[in-house]
Parts: structure tokens; C-alpha cells; sequence
């Protein structure tokens, strides 16, 4: 009867050893958890201020990464640190975007298929004012630089590529309206219109034929978008090259 008991109390104090040490391995990992996302996660502003997907702009703010990513997601996003005197200069080279092996996507303009993104990460996301709390500046370049314009042939050139290629069967989506008029006119007049700033390169414009004629109004100049951008970053911009 003395042996019995004794095991079971034995077996009680193991128990309860085994509790405490899950209890302090639990911590343990919490604490390394925390230590791993400590230094690379750091939120002293709210985090986001509203929800950046509008599928989730009835939940709290404090909760809608949680809910569209999953529990714990909120904890490792890092929001912007700066929300006031941000400058951004914007280098556009190509007229279209490439997909993952590099051939041309002839219906997806560079950096415009983003404005609205920006948009929504600087004012709705962090509630920044473009145009006061953020600067951004565009400049375009290369092929990019009919993007700035309100008509080109390279828009009829790619229409008709992008036709064809549908035709071959190569990819789904809809045909485009084949004809020399820039389709992307209202998202660079959003843009200007949230307070973005466009610049259009001369060498560019030498080589493509644009000039006043087919410039989107609004648009400024610059004699080289090498020199001008790097004049930017000297003046404090933080250059993105989509």
C-alpha cells in the first residue's frame, strides 16, 4: 500500500514537472518569437490606420491583416515609419510591362497599372495626403515615355500584337481597340490630379516624335531623365524602378 502511494505521488509530481516545463518551453518560444520579429517589425504609428483591401473596410483596423491573412499576421507587418516630408521620384523606361519571361504584356502600361496601388498605400493605408505629406515625381524615359503622351503608334502597334497573340491562342484576356490613342490618358490625369507630379524626357520625345502637340497636358519636361533623376535623388527623392 506504501509503494502504491508513493508511486502515485510520484507520478503526480511528474505531472506537474511536465506542465511546468511545457508551460516554460511555451514561453520560451514565445519569447523568441517575439525577439525574432522585435528588431524587423517596429510600429510606433498605427499599423495599418485603415484597411488597404476594401473587401475588409468594415473591420477594425487593428484587426483587418489578422482577418485577410490570418492570426498573427498583424503582429510581423511593418508599416511606414515616415508619413510626413516622404519624396519619391519614379523612373518609367518601358511602355509596358514583361511577364515572368520577360516577353512584353502589350495591355499592362508600367507603373500606371500602380498609381491607384499608391494611392490607396500612401492615403488609405496611412492616411498621408499626397501632394503634402508625400512627393511624388514621375519621370518618364525610353519607351515609357509615350505614356505621356495623348497619342502614339506604339499604341496601335501594340493593340495589334496583343490582338493576334489572342488569336494564336497564346493567352486569354480581351481584344484592344486597335488605333494610335493612348488608353492610359485618366490614370496619369488621376494621378495629377491626386497632386503626382510627371516629368517626360526630351531625349525621349526626340526619338518617339513627341512634342506639345501630343503631350498630355499637365506633363512637364526635363532634357534627360538620367540627369534629372539623379538631380532628384540628390535634392533627398528615394528613387522606385518598377
Amino acid at each position: 500500500m506504501l509503494k502504491k502511494s508513493r508511486i502515485i505521488f510520484l507520478s503526480i509530481a511528474a505531472a506537474g514537472f511536465m506542465a511546468n516545463s511545457v508551460t516554460a518551453f511555451g514561453e520560451r518560444l514565445d519569447n523568441k518569437f517575439s525577439q525574432q520579429f522585435s528588431d524587423a517589425v517596429v510600429n510606433k504609428d498605427p499599423c495599418p490606420v485603415n484597411p488597404a483591401n476594401p473587401a475588409y473596410a468594415d473591420y477594425p483596423a487593428s484587426i483587418a491583416i489578422d482577418a485577410e491573412f490570418g492570426p498573427g499576421a498583424q503582429a510581423i507587418t511593418q508599416c511606414l515609419k515616415n508619413r510626413t516630408k516622404v519624396k519619391v521620384v519614379v523612373r518609367v523606361d518601358n511602355a509596358f510591362m514583361t511577364d515572368a519571361f520577360g516577353a512584353a504584356r502589350f495591355n499592362a502600361p508600367l507603373f500606371l497599372t500602380n498609381i491607384e496601388k499608391m494611392i490607396t498605400e500612401y492615403e488609405i493605408t496611412h492616411a498621408m495626403k499626397i501632394g503634402e505629406d508625400i512627393d511624388i515625381r514621375v519621370v518618364f524615359s525610353g519607351t515609357g515615355a509615350v505614356l505621356a503622351t495623348t497619342s502614339h503608334s506604339i499604341f496601335t502597334g501594340a493593340a495589334m500584337r496583343w490582338n493576334a497573340e489572342i488569336a494564336a491562342g497564346k493567352h486569354g484576356g480581351s481584344p484592344m481597340y486597335v488605333g494610335p490613342e493612348n488608353p492610359y490618358i485618366s490614370v496619369v490625369e488621376r494621378g495629377l490630379a491626386k497632386g503626382m507630379k510627371f516629368y517626360l524626357c526630351q531625349e525621349a520625345s526626340r526619338s518617339l516624335g513627341i512634342t506639345m502637340a501630343n503631350k498630355i497636358p499637365g506633363i512637364n519636361f526635363v532634357p534627360a531623365a538620367h540627369a534629372a533623376t539623379a538631380d532628384f535623388q540628390m535634392d533627398g527623392y528615394a528613387i522606385i524602378i518598377p
